[in-house]
Parts: structure tokens; sequence; C-alpha cells
């Protein structure tokens, strides 16, 4: 079997211009669809109901010379006089090598409120504090930098749906409610299909299945791709996007701190190579219910993980060409699969899992089968020993077994 190829991370290829409207609206639409699919998974209550604040950096000014970048994406909840967010997301954005992780925190998440010594809904920071404190608030739950803003009303994304004529999605399963309160009519059939703009916003606000708010976060991530892909096709640049600038201006349906030069810098940095080596994943917690309030509580011992691979560039897409098998040499039930997890939060490919010959390994250690250049960062990030038993017959790079000094952790 011929050995893995590591690519070198080169320098990325200038774009040819473009009209300054479709600088400016790739962005908008494009790039902003990263972040729209946000504001799609935002759709709690009716469009018109809603705002959506995608808030990025505190600081006005460009950030040509960044080689990546973090912002943070909420949206607002203004129903019944309220102003929490419904939805919040941490991006991640890497301009050098183009690539883009996605992390939603659940909004019930049980958090410290930044300044305020209480817990609380993290979704309670805005209503506290505004975008200042949500950053500050998110900032300190995570430990990772906050960057830049952006602001997004979401009664404008129903007229980008209907104006792009749709998307197409494979429906999961039947999906059928009804809140006229909320004006809310779902009724989905299973099976790939088109979804016009109603039909769209239903598919995202759906959340009454055993899998909740989780399920609906899910298929909001299902909608961001298809909004992203769909906005990036030569028809729609050509056709569509000039049509629908004007309205969104003219509404004011979009709002940000960037200046011009960094919209064009940002619709040249969305392209084909970022829309494919996008990562989306939900911060990992669990549903608990505390005195008579429904929260979700973190898991403290994987949000390190899920920070340090995808929002404090632990992760890149070559990582990915890497294969892993993950070793149980402990016993502990589950424990080859929660470091599988935690070894994709930084991109890299785990075959599977299954148990080692004993249960003996005092310490864990990472064997390598084939050399490659990830062994060394591999043993790192989970405090392993390193030993080479090289085979390249192997279909694996290396083995991560994982032993008794990891019960603890």
């Amino acid at each position: 079997m011929a050995k893995s190829s590591y690519p070198s991370h080169g320098a990325l290829v200038k774009p040819k211009r473009r009209p300054w409207y479709v600088y400016f609206f790739t962005m908008l639409i494009s790039f902003c669809l990263i972040t729209t699919g946000v504001v799609i998974y935002i759709w709690k209550v009716n469009p018109g109901g809603i705002s959506a604040s995608v808030i990025w950096n505190r600081a006005n000014g460009t950030f040509h010379s960044k080689r990546e970048f973090n912002m943070i994406i909420a949206g607002l909840d203004y129903a019944n006089g309220g102003n929490r967010t419904d939805s919040l997301m941490v991006a991640h954005i890497n301009v050098k090598d183009k690539f883009a992780n996605l992390v939603s925190i659940p909004r019930d998440s049980r958090v410290e409120i930044a300044g305020h010594d209480r817990l609380d809904k993290i979704n309670a920071a805005f209503s506290s504090g505004g975008p200042e404190l949500t950053m500050d608030t998110v900032q300190q739950f995570l430990n990772v930098p906050i960057d830049y803003y952006i602001v997004f009303r979401i009664d404008g994304v129903k007229k980008v749906l209907e104006a792009l004529g749709g998307i197409d999605i494979d429906v999961e399963k039947n999906m059928k409610y009804k809140d006229r309160s909320q004006g809310l009519y779902i009724d989905l059939r299973r099976g790939f299909q088109h979804l016009n703009a109603d039909q769209a916003v239903g598919y995202s606000r759906f959340r009454h299945d055993a899998e909740g708010d989780f399920g609906r976060i899910r298929r909001q991530q299902q909608v961001l791709n298809a909004l992203a892909k769909k906005a990036t096709t030569s028809e729609v640049i050509i056709t569509k996007l000039p049509r629908l600038l004007p309205l969104l201006i003219k509404k004011q349906l979009v709002e940000t701190n960037l200046s011009l030069s960094d919209a064009y810098y940002l619709a040249n940095l969305y392209d084909k190579q970022l829309s494919n080596n996008l990562k989306m994943i939900m911060l990992p917690g669990t549903p608990e219910t505390i005195h008579g309030i429904s929260y979700v509580i973190p898991d403290a011992k994987e949000i390190p993980y899920v920070v340090g691979g995808l929002l404090k560039g632990g992760f890149h897409p070559s990582h990915r060409l890497v294969k892993v098998l993950v070793m149980n040499g402990c016993g502990s039930p589950m424990i080859a699969q929660i470091y599988q997890q935690r070894l994709t939060y930084y991109g890299f490919d785990v075959i599977g899992t299954e148990n080692a010959r004993d249960f003996d390994h005092e310490r864990s250690t990472v064997v390598v089968l084939k050399k490659n250049p990830f062994s060394e960062s591999i043993a790192k990030l989970i405090n392993a020993d390193i030993e080479y038993a090289l085979n390249p017959e192997a279909v694996q790079d290396m083995n991560v077994v994982i032993g008794k000094d990891k019960l603890n952790e």
C-alpha cells in the first residue's frame, strides 16, 4: 500500500476581480451564509419577529494581515418582549489555508455570566449587557478570544431564500406541526426535495421530536450547507444577487462594523475551497432540570478538546489524511469512543475503535505503524508515550492505545 502524502500549506491563489456588487453581496450572502446558516437556525419564531446579531469584534479596522480569527454569531429573540439570544455560534476562520470551524452553543447552556457572579443560561447575557457581555461571557466560558461581529436582520433571510429560489434538502423524516400564534405551518415528507422559502423556514425551525433543540441545530447546519452552495453558483451571482442587494440595503437588513475593503476581502475569501472545508459541531452537554428550569450542562471534560481543536488552531484539513485506530487498553467502557471523538475535533481520520489485546496498559501509547508528521502531535495532545512498530501494509498510520492513566480524564 502506498504511503500517505501530506501536502504543504501553500500560498493562496489570488482570485479574479469581480464587479463591486458581487464583492459586497457575496460577502453578505456567500460568506454570511456561513453566518446566515446561523440566521436560519435562529428561526424559532416568525421571521418578522426576530433580529439576528452576528457579533464579531469590538474594534473597527481591517484584518487583511490576519491568518485566522474568531467571531461570535448570535440570534436575538425579541418575541414576547424578550431579547435573549435564541442561537449562538462561535466561528473560527483560517484565512491562510481557507477553512472554517463553527461550534454551536446550546442556548440553554448553564454558564457563569461574566462580571455578574451568577450561573444562568448563556442566552441571558445579551439581555443583561448586550453584545459586549455576550462576548465577555463566551470568552470566559470557552477561554477563547473573539475578534469580529456583524448584524443581520432575520426577516431578510426569508427574502434571500425567495430570491435564491429555495434550496434542495434531503428531509430526514416526515414532519408535521402547526402553531397559529407563530405563523408556523410545517408539513414535509421524507426524502430529497426542493423546498421553497416557507418550507425551508419550517424545516429549520422544527424541534418537535425526541431530539428537540439538538435535532433543530443539526438540521439548521444542513440548511447552512445548502444555502452556501446555492449562493455561490454562477447562475445566482449573475442573475439574482444584483437584484437582491438593493433590497437588503433599502430594508437595512444588514449592519456591520466592517469596512468596504473588509467586505471585498471576505467576498474573495469565501469560495469552493472554504465551503468544502467547513466543519460544524454542537458543543457537547447534557439536558438537566434545576429548580424547575431546563438547562444544558456543558461537558467540562470535552470543552478543552473542542476549543483546542476547532477554535484555537489545533484542527487542520490535512489531518484527515492520517488514519488512526483507537484501542481500549484499560477496560473502561466507551473510553476508546471518547478519544475517538476528541481526535476528530482536531480533524484526524479515526477509522474505528477496538479492544487492545489486554487491559493492562498503565500508560497511553501512540504506536506508529507508518511514518507520518503527526505522531508526536497526537502523543502530545493526549499526553501519551510513542512506540514504533512500522508496518507499511497496515491500513492505519498509527494505533492510539488508551491506558489507565486516562481513567479520570
